[in-house]
């Protein structure tokens, strides 16, 4: 059985593709089909599939199995014929959100790795937001500089090319995180960013990441949980921000300036009653 050629190895701006069916069957009141190549990303290496449509059916599901070959699970659709050929057309918001969410946790893991000597050892790509777990704690101020030297490299517009190379070669070459491929290993690079083995798809530039902004930093596990956001998500976690900053404006009638001293009054008032109550139930107790 021949693996899937993998379209968006070296392109992961091709949005339509054709192809032809190679093996197509029921599978849980979708149809299964497997072509001689596709666009579509399945779920691996901590980023979702991409959804889409496959000819007059809808992709909800990309799986990809350990001969290489990638299934997509198509809704509401006939059973194609094999040696059919089929019109793919990839979901382009999400793959390109996809894109700058796993462009960004590179850039980040990548100075975060250079700055504060912090290995990424986990990675997470959310609906909302993506996490890196990080192999020791960090300070705030860490956390911070870290974000800071990341948009430095978005903002350079830095190039971001995929190549393959053996796995003796990629043994060879000063990878972020060492490969246990075998065989072809595909690299991705940023240019005087960071060198990294990953199957993923990326922006051609860092200037398409928009902005890396991390959203939360805890401990976790011994180590450090950085939750982030990039592009339209980081604009999307900026307006819902700024939301909930005008509305506790508009409860406490001040300045968004204004707003940690106000809280503080708040609750330093709500202390003060509580004692004052507590005081009055005692003396209440004992009359």
């Amino acid at each position: 059985m021949s693996a899937t050629t993998r379209l968006y190895y070296t392109d992961s701006t091709l949005r339509e593709f054709a192809a032809a069916v190679v093996a197509a069957e029921p599978a849980d009141g979708c149809v299964a089909v497997r072509l001689d190549r596709t666009a579509f990303y399945p779920t691996s290496g901590g980023q979702p599939n991409d959804p889409g449509s496959l000819g007059a059916g809808r992709v909800v599901d990309v799986v990809d199995r350990e001969d290489g070959t990638v299934w997509h699970m198509v809704e509401a659709a006939p059973v194609p014929a094999v040696g059919e050929t089929v019109h793919g057309q990839v979901d382009w918001p999400r793959r390109f959100d996809h894109m700058q969410q796993h462009s960004g946790q590179h850039v980040l893991s990548a100075t975060f790795a250079e700055l504060c000597a912090a290995k990424t050892v986990g990675f997470h790509l959310g609906v909302t937001t993506s996490t890196i777990d990080l192999d020791r704690p960090l300070l705030a101020a860490q956390v911070a500089s870290g974000e800071a030297a990341a948009n430095v490299v978005v903002w350079d517009n830095r190039i971001v090319e995929a190549r393959f190379v053996t796995s003796e070669e990629a043994a060879g070459l000063p990878l972020r995180k060492p490969s246990s491929r075998t065989g072809r290993v595909r690299l991705v690079e940023i240019d005087r960013c960071d060198l990294s083995a990953c199957g993923g798809t990326h922006v051609e530039r860092t200037g398409a990441i928009g902005i890396i902004a991390v959203s939360s930093a805890e401990r976790f596990k011994g180590g450090t949980r950085v939750g982030f956001v990039c592009g339209e998500r980081a604009l999307r976690h900026v307006r819902a921000q700024r939301e909930q900053v005008a509305g506790c404006v508009r409860l406490l009638s001040v300045t968004p300036e204004e707003l940690v001293s106000e809280i503080k009054r708040v609750q330093t008032g709500q202390r003060d009653q509580r004692r004052v109550t507590r005081a009055l139930e005692r003396r209440l107790v004992s009359l």
